[in-house]
């Protein structure tokens, strides 16, 4: 116990140096974060796909169609159509500048209207394979399927027509059912509805990377606190073995400090957010009109970052036995971990192999469990997850200590050819 009183008050007094160190750290990346977001919001142009029109655009039918689409059809909110020579579109799908080419034919709004059928073709880069060149194609589909079976109706409609009435005039129906097929497809998006299950909430993206921003607030501490668990030398602790404070209080009181240490800047990264919260409570949704005892339960929640956080940190510091080394351990791991879990990008955008691998890694169960309970869901199995990460690291950090106590014990007897 006495051993444990003197690391709380070890960790107690260079808490502040190390606060210092861990904001400034957190602050770079917060700020690198910002002004990232900053560059790549606003810009509508960019969120949509961009395809290149290849062809005799001059033409008057044609030109007609194409700012029906740009001025009335639903997908000028999703799609930018952008004039180009054959020439510059392969330049710009070569730099991924666009997402795809139409190469539209001579001729194709005559070929439509006599029934030939010209086809318009649709190319994409080499290397793209990303979410805008499938949209891109599934569009080009949809237009195709329109564009034939509307000419199907038109011209089945025609003979059935002549079949019966040969000498009929047809203009006045032609147009009508032409109009008819304009009413169905402009308005296309009305036709359906986008159902959100309920019982499947999905966090923001500005709750998802508070949980993000508090992970590696947490990891960042290794490299800040380091000095205080890192051992180079274990005369003192082997010598406190000998007066009975073994290796299992040894780890189990530098451990607890750990976690205090851990404690002493959640605490303060939760009273910073408080003075930022009504602000903070606007840019976040889940936190938006929030009550007393639901942001108390929610603080008490996210607190189980604290113990398996401290078992991943101090197991790191036991793993090393220079404090140059323990740096550079904990900054790959921050950083390694942080991304593997989601920490700077969405989980969502890796491949699956890799999601799979973050299920199970401490890293990516606190992600997942600080996002459960900023959405107020359940824990779980992540919590009894938690829990056994946490033990397992423990273990291991008194493993090592262990053998490193026995280890210069067994060098000092053979050197005396005992």
């Amino acid at each position: 116990m006495k051993y444990l009183s003197i690391q709380i008050k070890r960790v107690w007094r260079v808490f502040p140096v190390i606060l210092l160190t861990t904001l400034i750290m957190a602050g770079a990346l917060g700020l690198f974060a910002y002004l990232q977001i900053v560059s790549d919001s606003g810009r509508e142009e960019d969120q949509k796909i961009t395809l290149a029109l290849v062809g005799d655009t001059e033409d008057a039918y044609l030109g007609l169609g194409i700012d029906l689409l740009r001025a009335m059809d639903s997908s000028r909110f999703t799609c930018t159509l952008i004039e180009m020579t054959e020439e510059e579109a392969e330049r710009a799908l070569e730099r991924q500048e666009i997402n795809g080419c139409l190469i539209i034919p001579d001729d194709f709004i005559e070929s439509v209207v006599y029934g030939e059928n010209k086809k318009v073709t649709f190319v994409t880069g080499t290397a793209q394979s990303d979410i805008g060149v499938l949209l891109s194609r599934e569009l080009a589909d949809c237009v195709s399927i329109l564009l034939t079976e509307t000419q199907s109706g038109i011209y089945a409609f025609q003979r059935f027509a002549r079949q019966q009435e040969p000498d009929r005039n047809l203009r006045q129906e032609i147009y009508d059912i032409n109009m008819r097929y304009f009413q169905y497809v402009l308005p296309r998006a009305e036709l359906y509805d986008i159902d959100t299950a309920d019982s499947t909430p999905v966090i923001s993206m500005q709750g998802y990377y508070v949980c993000a921003a508090l992970l590696l607030f947490s990891l960042f501490l290794g490299m800040a606190g380091g000095k205080l668990f890192i051992r180079g030398d274990l005369s003192l602790n082997r010598m406190l073995a000998v007066r009975g404070t073994g290796a299992a209080q040894q780890v189990l009181s530098e451990y607890v400090s750990c976690c205090f240490l851990l404690l002493l800047n959640y605490l303060a990264a939760a009273a910073i957010f408080a003075l930022f919260f009504r602000e903070a409570g606007r840019m976040i949704p889940e936190l938006e009109n929030i009550s007393m005892a639901r942001g108390v339960r929610l603080v008490s929640g996210l607190a189980l970052l604290i113990p398996v956080a401290g078992a991943l940190l101090y197991f790191l510091s036991q793993c090393v036995r220079s404090l140059i080394s323990g740096t550079i351990l904990a900054l790959l791991c921050a950083i390694g971990l942080g991304y593997i879990s989601g920490c700077f990008y969405p989980i969502s955008f890796f491949p699956e192999g890799i999601q799979r691998l973050a299920a199970i890694l401490p890293t990516g169960i606190l992600m997942e469990y600080m996002q459960r309970a900023l959405l107020g869901e359940p824990g779980g199995r992540l919590i009894l997850i938690s829990c056994v990460w946490t033990f397992l690291l423990v273990f291991f950090s008194y493993l090592i200590r262990r053998y490193r106590l026995v280890e210069r014990t067994d060098r000092q007897i053979k050197s005396y050819g005992m």
